[in-house]
């Protein structure tokens, strides 16, 4: 066996039936067990989207970017019980140049239009109750909204 510190392979069994590295004094624990290897393959950034969105809903994968942003548009106005604010987020995503948002996740972009139609109707939501639904950041929605703020 192979301490799983030093790698060393000097491993004693002292009088409390524990197993112990000589090396670096290391307790392993009652019963050595090999260490557990994993072979993972490292997965491309496509790869890593498209398992994110396979656990989001099996209904997100292989969908244009403009689907994806309504999909979460959809949910985040559901969440916060303001249907209305769908309608006037996506109108506002059909008027910006889609070089503005380019690059974004579609997450980011939708919390970002649902709190400037937020704005625009005259609610008041916090961009915290915005980046819980969606799993991002609250800093992240700032930051768009301050970019898209120039192209509404």
């Amino acid at each position: 066996m192979i301490c799983p510190y030093c790698k060393s392979d000097k491993i004693s069994l002292n009088e409390n039936g524990e197993y112990v590295c000589t090396e670096c004094g290391t307790v392993l624990g009652f019963e050595l067990m090999p260490p557990r290897i994993k072979f993972e393959t490292p997965l491309r950034k496509e790869s890593r989207l498209l398992t994110y969105l396979e656990k989001e809903t099996k209904e997100t994968v292989k969908k244009r970017y403009s689907e994806l942003v309504r999909f979460y548009l959809a949910k985040v106005a559901r969440e916060l019980g303001r249907p209305e604010l769908e309608q006037v987020a996506w109108s506002m995503f059909t008027t910006i140049d889609k070089r503005v948002y380019q690059g974004k996740n579609p997450r980011v972009i939708a919390a970002a239009l649902v709190y400037l139609a937020a704005e625009k109707s005259g609610f008041h939501i916090y961009k915290q109750q915005i980046a819980v639904i969606l799993n991002i950041s609250k800093f992240t929605i700032r930051d768009t909204v301050t970019k898209l703020r120039r192209h509404v």
